[in-house]
């Protein structure tokens, strides 16, 4: 147990202060390391939360690392916000944001990220390294639920920090417009939804084993990360193609006993890969995978196959 948290941790705090040395480059700022550690600091520039929103927020939040394992880097969000981005020491009395906007119930933001996920541009504007602290005794067992998979567990990217950094100021501070951007938000998305349904209706009534054959699956799966490593991309592929085919060979009038068998052997597929990969299949891929299989259904005369696939899915 002792080997495990040292890897996890990089070492035990007894949950009292502590301040580490971190060196400096001539401009005198830390230099960005090249992999994240337990007890590193990062600052970023918050983004607006919607498109609704005021388009610029001019305001800093923090994260810290306060696990890493084989497979994920446990990240906390801090309490903190500032008007410029934070000196360690400015950071020091931060602690982890309880998330209460909405639907959040007190919960602590904190979630596992893949390594693969990990990066320095995209996710989050100006992210920048502060330095280090101690990861403390509530934090480790943060992490450890995380490289469990303990219930309750969340996995994102970075992008969740952005979330519930500024997601929290804005509860806290400036509810009321953001109450209101979040409701024309939601009419928007819900607008979008409704559009993008009637779309795929309409292409359901057309669509036929050529056209599905011509089309490559999971086109959007581009860049990993964030989307799936390209050679579970590349396999998933083949296999969506290679279910067509067999679809296709039973004929305009299959038996829903030949297509159910098909469809399955393609889910258990998707099931196995996910598992090998780490469990790379998040809610788009997810999306995307249950919207080609309902097509695979349509096409082969078999819709009512569409709503066993959630009993056969482990993703």
């Amino acid at each position: 147990m002792k080997d495990f948290l040292t890897r996890l941790f990089g070492g035990v705090s007894d949950g009292r202060t502590e301040k580490l040395t971190v060196p400096v480059n001539a401009t005198g700022f830390a230099p960005f390391p090249n992999e994240p550690v337990s007890g590193q600091i990062y600052s970023f520039r918050t983004r607006p939360d919607s498109e609704f929103s005021p388009p610029a927020t001019d305001r800093y939040a923090a994260i810290k690392v306060v696990g890493v394992d084989d497979k994920h880097v446990a990240v906390a969000v801090l309490d903190g916000i500032w008007a410029t981005p934070p000196s360690i020491a400015e950071v020091g009395s931060s602690s982890i944001i309880n998330e209460h906007r909405f639907a959040h119930t007190g919960r602590a933001a904190v979630f596992g990220v893949l390594h693969d996920w990990w990066r320095r541009e995209g996710d989050l504007d100006e992210f920048s390294f502060v330095g280090m602290q101690a990861v403390f005794r509530r934090e480790q067992q943060f992490a450890h639920e995380i490289a469990t998979y303990a219930a309750g567990s969340r996995f994102s990217t970075l992008r969740a920090a952005n979330h519930a950094a500024e997601g929290e100021w804005r509860w806290a501070n400036d509810r009321e417009a953001f109450v209101i951007e979040n409701e024309k938000k939601n009419a928007k998305d819900a607008a979008d939804r409704a559009a993008k349904e009637e779309r795929y209706r309409t292409r359901l009534s057309k669509l036929t084993w050529d056209q599905l054959q011509s089309e490559t699956p999971f086109e959007r799966w581009s860049p990993s990360p964030p989307f799936p490593p390209e050679e579970f991309t590349t396999a998933a592929r083949a296999t969506i193609h290679d279910a067509c085919a067999a679809l296709k060979e039973l004929g305009p009038k299959p038996k829903r006993a030949d297509v159910r068998a098909i469809l399955k052997k393609t889910v258990i597929w998707f099931n196995d890969a996910d598992e090998k990969a780490g469990g790379v299949i998040e809610t788009e891929e997810r999306e995307d995978i249950c919207a080609v299989l309902e097509e695979m259904a349509h096409c082969a005369r078999q819709k009512a196959l569409v709503d066993e696939i959630d009993e056969w899915r482990e993703w």
